[in-house]
């Protein structure tokens, strides 16, 4: 709440801010190959759902004091690639380590599609996305 109300007092009359970030809604790994794909199990995301959460309560509460005016709210989905399973783990390890959960299950059963699907293989982990639009209001004294 505290960095939305400096984001207002910041920003130029009717200035604009965004709110864009992942949900954390549980989605598949999958493993792409030529001719199709196959989802090697769902990866828990939820460790940031309090986080989400709060972050929604913040903009509710600026909305209903009347400090930002919504705007707009879309949602999209945006996926991210790798060429290895280990590139995916390195690269969660250092970005999402403590936002991802990938079950031992379906690492082992990516491994598995992957290596039957090997050469041209990728895996793929899709999120859904939040894209909130918000106006400055002027505070009413």
């Amino acid at each position: 709440m505290h960095a939305l109300k400096e984001a207002h007092r910041i920003l130029v009359p009717q200035g604009i801010m965004i709110d864009v970030r992942p949900l954390s809604v549980d989605v598949p790994l999958e493993i792409l190959f030529a001719g199709g794909s196959e989802s090697a199990g769902i990866i828990d995301m939820s460790p940031c759902l309090g986080l989400d959460m709060a972050a929604d309560r913040a903009i509710e509460s600026v909305i209903m004091e009347r400090i930002f005016k919504e705007v707009k709210v879309e949602y999209f989905d945006f996926a991210f690639y790798w060429t290895t399973i280990k590139g995916m783990e390195e690269d969660i390890e250092e970005n999402w380590k403590d936002e991802v959960i990938i079950p031992e299950e379906v690492i082992r059963l990516a491994h598995m599609i992957f290596n039957k699907r090997h050469p041209q293989t990728q895996i793929r982990v899709g999120n859904r996305m939040k894209l909130g639009v918000y106006m400055k209001q002027p505070l009413v004294e």
